[in-house]
């Protein structure tokens, strides 16, 4: 089969306290682990963009390209595009369902195989966590190996057989966003630069 080659709450809750009638004071607000608190408002970013650039590695084989991400809630888009005019590649996962688009060829495939986007697009690349660690925190499942932190922002986290190094944030609004990462896993290497965030819902 030919491959297809991508160009890839803890909402920290204010308990306010009510203020009820011959009240003399109201109660503290609950204090929880800033790391949770963290985690759980970048869990309720559900609306989002992020442009940049990717570099991928996969043995000898080594792709760059600019990078596009929109996610609306479970629903990501990725536009791929590479230098010097080569062939644009869109991927849209509704988190069951990757298709991949370049010029006038579309493809659909079932994401319930684990291995579709290596087996599919030649690289090994896991699309339904990557939403999160993008906005540098765990996904869900499975439970990480290992998170190490300072000043409550993920500077490695080893899940799912990936090791992820971030080496650098910005303020984006309300949050604090990574804007430099990288993924490895076997042979597997990709660098990803974000020059822009947008935290919030896209038109």
């Amino acid at each position: 089969m030919k491959r297809l080659l991508p160009h890839c709450r803890y909402v920290a809750l204010l308990c306010m306290g009510l203020w009820l009638a011959g009240c003399a004071s109201a109660p503290a607000p609950l204090q929880g682990d800033p790391w949770l608190q963290r985690k759980q408002q970048l869990l309720a970013l559900e609306h989002w963009s992020a442009t940049g650039k990717i570099a991928l590695r996969n043995g000898q084989q080594a792709e760059s390209a600019n990078l596009s991400w929109q996610q609306q809630q479970s629903a990501t888009t990725v536009q791929l595009s590479g230098p010097l005019g080569l062939q644009a590649t869109q991927l849209h996962s509704d988190g069951r369902t990757l298709e991949v688009t370049q010029g006038e060829t579309l493809r659909r495939f079932d994401l319930s195989s684990p291995d579709v986007m290596a087996r599919e697009t030649g690289w090994d690349l896991p699309l339904a966590s990557l939403p999160y660690w993008l906005k540098g925190i765990p996904a869900p499942e499975p439970a990480p190996v290992t998170l190490d932190l300072a000043d409550n922002l993920l500077q490695l986290l080893l899940q799912s057989g990936w090791q992820i190094r971030y080496e650098r944030y910005q303020q984006v609004g309300a949050h604090v966003l990574p804007t430099r990462l990288t993924l490895e896993r076997g042979a597997t290497r990709a660098k990803v630069i974000i020059q822009h965030w947008q935290a919030g819902a896209t038109p």
